[in-house]
């Protein structure tokens, strides 16, 4: 069922890493991964990054599925019940306190402008979960598999495109799952705004009336400038 015109509602779309956090997804991963494993195993892990870490790098200067192929096997064995509960804890030590303070200032503003917050990242639900509900925003996220309690490192696209054709690339899945999302749900993106990081958020950028590049990369950079985009400067505050 879709929404009428008349009750859509604009909405502020942030991607995640990059975006509002100083954050990349082997943050997240590392931190978990060490919550399941004995002190020897998570140190020869952390050895293996020194030769997968280069090699990650340089699959996402050419394809981001690759990429997050490459990441994401790393959960492979960990246990569900496990990860789910040490990703609250996670959100509060690691997530929470990593996302940048203009970020939270920008996001009350929209809360307070009757605006919905919606999170869309290439990142995992059951990771980004918690920090979504902590800030009162809706979330579109990709999904890891399991087999009974067991994550078998293999991830999924969006929920919401289940059941339809889905776009190769990733860049356009993003795009895809928040025109699916706010068809879903009313959301009226011509009014709503749209912040992110990396060439990669650009379809998603193209779906607002408002997009803002928020510390881009050179790709991104150049298409805002080449638009007119605005860009934003975010940073931790000093400790």
């Amino acid at each position: 069922m879709t929404t009428s015109h008349r009750t859509r509602t604009a909405a502020a779309i942030f991607d995640v890493d990059g975006t509002i956090s100083a954050t990349r997804s082997t943050t997240s991963l590392i931190w978990l991964r060490q919550r399941q494993s004995s002190t020897w195993q998570h140190r020869r892990w952390l050895t293996s990054l020194l030769w997968r870490g280069p090699l990650a790098l340089a699959a996402d200067q050419i394809n981001r599925d690759h990429a997050d192929r490459m990441v994401y096997a790393q959960f492979a064995g960990l246990s569900r019940r496990r990860l789910e509960e040490d990703a609250e804890r996670c959100c509060e030590d690691v997530l929470l306190p990593s996302c940048f303070p203009d970020a939270l200032a920008e996001m009350a503003a929209h809360r307070e402008a009757g605006r919905r917050l919606v999170l869309v990242s290439g990142g995992l639900d059951v990771v980004l979960a918690p920090l979504a509900r902590a800030l009162g925003a809706d979330l579109l996220a990709q999904r890891l598999v399991a087999d009974g309690d067991r994550m078998t490192g293999v991830h999924r696209s969006y929920a919401v495109l289940d059941g339809g054709t889905q776009p190769m690339d990733q860049a356009e899945r993003k795009a895809a799952a928040l025109f699916r999302h706010a068809e879903a749900t009313g959301l009226d993106l011509p009014a709503s705004f749209g912040y992110g990081d990396s060439v990669n958020d650009v379809a998603m950028l193209e779906a607002v009336g408002t997009p803002i590049a928020v510390n881009p990369d050179r790709g991104l950079a150049r298409i805002a400038g080449e638009r007119g985009w605005d860009v934003r400067r975010w940073r931790l505050a000093a400790r």
